[in-house]
């Protein structure tokens, strides 16, 4: 049995495709982590899904940095610890980061932008398959890898949520720091 969140993080990529939320999962995990290991695992997927996140928007220097930190900090893990094939992970990284370069290029020289292409990860484990597929079940939604519908509310999600709590947390944080 993999970690319900984890799960829930495999679900928001998949399904809804909301990878603000999959960051927002993901971040809670990496920050609890006592596992270095898992911990650079839980940054890592954290950083997929910003990246995607970003690309969708179109901010290709967003998604070029934490696709590129993927990139260059998380070859050597153990992707296989959390049901992942590593090296067909490795070679969509690196087809992603192509994509929004050339993107990126287009869209300089000719003010067009390319179609999102949605980024499934690649599972090799049956049984987190299993496990997200029940969890969806349980849930009333459809395993499906197909790219919903995007509404404006997922695409901004970041600049449309109520930021009071962070902002309050922030300045407690400074004020403790300076004190």
């Amino acid at each position: 049995m993999y970690n319900h969140d984890y799960v829930r993080y495999l679900i928001e990529f998949h399904v809804t495709r909301d990878w603000f939320e999959c960051h927002e999962i993901m971040e809670e995990m990496w920050k609890a982590e006592t596992d270095a290991n898992k911990r650079a695992l839980w940054l890592s997927l954290v950083r997929i899904a910003v990246g995607l996140y970003h690309e969708r928007r179109g901010n290709s220097k967003g998604a070029l940095k934490m696709l590129t930190l993927v990139q260059s900090d998380a070859k050597d893990l153990d992707w296989c610890s959390i049901g992942l094939d590593k090296e067909k992970l490795f070679v969509q990284i690196k087809q992603r980061v192509e994509k929004v370069k050339k993107d990126a290029e287009q869209s300089i020289q000719s003010n067009h932008v390319e179609v999102f292409e949605v980024m499934n990860l690649p599972i090799s484990d049956e049984s987190l398959l299993e496990q997200c597929k029940a969890q969806c079940l349980s849930e009333s939604l459809d395993w499906k890898l197909d790219p919903p519908i995007w509404s404006e509310d997922l695409i901004h999600r970041h600049s449309l949520r109520d930021r009071s709590e962070v902002i309050a947390a922030r300045h407690a944080a400074m004020q403790q720091r300076q004190q």
